[in-house]
């Protein structure tokens, strides 16, 4: 299903991780749930991604219009083809069956590194470029949920904090205070966070000069030396290429194309209008 992505390829990441010692998950702090005005108060810009009404992901406001999610979160893990972004809604601050704000996509853009395969595993080239962006049809006002803003990475031994939905907590955001970057290279970081199906495209939040900033996006989850680790990307140089071909256009999709009736002397004024072309 698109939300889950299973115990992932362990063979070839076991190989590529060496996790640091147990000791470091005795720092990690237990889920909170966000169920309550106060609670989630600041945390809106966080939402929950309906996929067609039949999967979920959760995704992160990074401008009024954007949402920033996993790639695989856009693609059907049964065909391998990308999704309609218009059939993609996103609920800000979504709890007990109510949002801050709803907004249905308009377009998408994923990373142009990033390839959609059919199936449940995930290389660590796939996570290192799992990131998506979704142009919301209209943007979400201040009043309602600010975006987060994103930072430089994080390294080995660093704490950070999650807040997702996913199976079995999908009726409000949690937010694990603190977690550990069990191991951080090539761009891709394992982590000792709790996440489960429907937490991709989940933030992953590093306090810088007293405020959260988004610095990696959950991807996958796993077990290696028999841990439950998670897996993200150090997002950089990844939202820097992905926000690039959102200003240029290329891979874009649905296509936007606009054409025009030719108008002939003395007659009406007319032109056709843009519209959409599935993928």
């Amino acid at each position: 299903m698109i939300f889950y992505r299973h115990p992932i390829a362990i063979l070839v990441l076991s190989a590529f991780f060496t996790l640091l010692a147990a000791s470091l998950q005795a720092d990690d702090t237990k889920l909170e749930k966000l169920d309550t005005w106060g609670l989630n108060r600041g945390w809106e810009g966080v939402g929950f991604l309906s996929i067609e009404d039949r999967a979920s992901c959760t995704g992160t406001m990074i401008r009024p219009d954007l949402v920033l999610t996993a790639a695989h979160c856009l693609y059907d893990s049964r065909t391998g083809e990308r999704m309609d972004p218009r059939r993609i809604e996103f609920r800000a601050g979504w709890r007990a069956g109510k949002s801050i704000a709803k907004r249905f996509g308009k377009s998408a853009v994923i990373h142009p590194a990033y390839t959609g395969e059919k199936g449940e595993m995930l290389s660590s080239e796939q996570i290192r470029h799992d990131i998506a962006l979704l142009q919301l049809a209209d943007p979400i006002l201040s009043t309602h949920a600010d975006p987060f803003r994103t930072d430089r990475g994080v390294l080995t031994g660093n704490a950070v904090s999650v807040v997702s939905y996913g199976r079995g907590r999908n009726d409000a955001p949690s937010r694990q205070r603190e977690c550990q970057v069990l191991d951080s290279r090539g761009g891709v970081l394992a982590m000792s966070c709790d996440v489960v199906p429907g937490s991709s495209g989940a933030p992953v939040f590093a306090m810088r000069e007293g405020r959260p900033r988004i610095v990696a996006v959950v991807s996958a989850i796993g077990r290696i030396e028999g841990r439950d680790v998670s897996f993200a990307m150090d997002i950089e140089r990844p939202l820097a290429d992905v926000m690039a071909a959102l200003r240029s256009g290329e891979g874009v999709f649905p296509a936007t194309v606009t054409s025009a009736r030719r108008l002939s002397v003395g007659g009406a004024r007319s032109a056709g209008g843009a519209r959409f072309i599935k993928p």
